[in-house]
């Protein structure tokens, strides 16, 4: 069995190209350049690689960039005073608290003291029921990784059935963070078919692997490094790794005056090869084309404070 790797790059590369087009238009149309402000903090693993890389895709697409680093210890009503602040600012149209944030900060309260009309991410409790049930609340910026799952799939013509089992595994912390529990459990209404089977389970769970033996769609969120054995898969099962862990960082061979991030996740893409079906893997494509969707989502809510 062929196992096919997951790239979303056709779906990344669409999403940027009608993104960067879209600002163009609207720039000329009214000219004003769209703003967007990130918030990242002093020593979260990644950041250091993930803030200037937020940066210069919002720089390249033509957005006007507010950036600002807090120390580890900031407390939230310093945070929130940064929020309140690009709230009322009128050259800022969308505002990023980069995940993850420091354990001691509520990722969830965060994306409440953002505006509905600037949280491009999907988080804001307004958001988050326009994802959920956009029949009845206009869907501002759909969440950007169930949208992107979904793009993906799409490209790779994968199409998720009735009478599949899902697992998704997931460490106790992510379950009992308000944030990442309400993410995960927003990606599985609005990607997992209303028949399939779905089950939540974390990484100590004694029925594991009874479970995983089981799933038709394996979805993976673990700080552990290459914690699911290939043994444990079921033949053809689709497994899509979520979380990015730094495991050391290494010289570059380009620069040697550069480290560069060895990145894993809960799984290798090489360990199911000839098992899987389809693997999302760690690095791969899952966070560009979440990325992409972002900055089309902070797009939108440039054009929707023009338009108004």
């Amino acid at each position: 069995m062929e196992t096919k790797i997951l790239k979303g790059e056709t779906a990344k590369s669409r999403i940027l190209a009608e993104t960067r087009t879209a600002i163009t238009d609207l720039k000329t149309r009214f000219g004003k350049t769209p703003g967007i402000a990130f918030i990242g903090f002093e020593g979260v693993p990644l950041s250091k690689y993930t803030i200037p890389l937020h940066v210069h895709l919002a720089e390249e697409l033509g957005f006007n960039v507010h950036l600002e680093i807090l120390p580890e210890n900031v407390t939230e009503e310093e945070l929130f005073a940064r929020t309140r602040r690009l709230n009322t600012d009128e050259d800022i149209h969308a505002v990023v608290v980069l995940q993850p944030v420091p354990k001691h900060l509520n990722g969830l309260r965060i994306s409440n003291s953002i505006i509905p009309e600037k949280e491009v991410e999907g988080f804001h409790p307004m958001n988050i029921l326009g994802t959920l049930l956009p029949e009845v609340i206009a869907n501002k910026y759909p969440m950007c990784l169930p949208s992107a799952l979904a793009e993906i799939f799409m490209e790779a013509g994968i199409k998720p059935g009735k009478d599949q089992e899902w697992l998704f595994l997931l460490d106790e912390e992510f379950l009992a963070n308000p944030l990442t529990k309400m993410i995960v459990h927003t990606a599985a209404l609005k990607v997992v078919p209303d028949e399939a089977s779905l089950t939540f389970l974390t990484r100590n769970s004694s029925r594991l692997v009874e479970y995983c033996r089981r799933a038709d769609f394996l979805v993976i969120v673990t700080k552990q490094p290459e914690y699911v054995q290939p043994a444990w898969l079921k033949p053809g099962v689709c497994v899509i790794d979520i979380y990015s862990n730094l495991v050391k960082e290494i010289q570059s061979k380009n620069d040697p005056a550069k480290q560069v991030p060895v990145i894993r996740g809960g799984i290798t893409a090489e360990s199911v090869e000839n098992i899987a079906g389809a693997i999302l893997p760690i690095p791969g494509g899952l966070m560009t084309t979440v990325l992409a969707i972002l900055m089309n989502n902070a797009m939108l809510a440039f054009k929707s404070k023009m338009v108004k």
